[in-house]
């Protein structure tokens, strides 16, 4: 029994030192173990950027927001209302509705979500309100 209590005492030490080690670079709380993240799957960067040509639906200076339609979307249901950040932001007074746009989304790489960070008048569509 004397011999018991210290194997005993030194397993659940042993548990705790373990559980108190640092996380590894790339760890990220709740991530499964061997899970890659968006900004560690190959292919992928930590500012993601991508270009979009769209349909604009409404556009919202004071929300900041746009709602779009992609190329060749027949239904309502395909419709992505985008929030707009930067210097697009003043873009969205002179966007209305059924423009073709072009449209740059750029992805934070803390929070992963998307925003419009420029907004073009597509190539079919352009005058004098293009983006210089």
């Amino acid at each position: 029994m004397r011999r018991l209590i210290p194997a005993v005492v030194l397993m659940l030490s042993a548990g705790l030192a373990f559980a108190q080690e640092p996380p590894r670079p790339g760890d990220q709380p709740g991530q499964r173990p061997g899970e890659m993240t968006p900004g560690t799957q190959p292919g992928h960067t930590s500012m993601g950027k991508k270009e979009m040509t769209a349909i604009v639906v409404s556009a919202d200076p004071t929300v900041k927001t746009i709602t779009v339609r992609k190329e060749g979307a027949a239904t309502a249901t395909e419709e992505e209302t985008l929030t707009v950040a930067g210097s697009a932001v003043s873009r969205l007074s002179s966007i209305k509705a059924g423009d073709k746009v072009k449209l740059t989304l750029t992805t934070d790489p803390t929070t992963s979500k998307e925003s419009v960070t420029s907004i073009e008048k597509a190539s079919g569509d352009k005058d004098k309100t293009s983006n210089p």
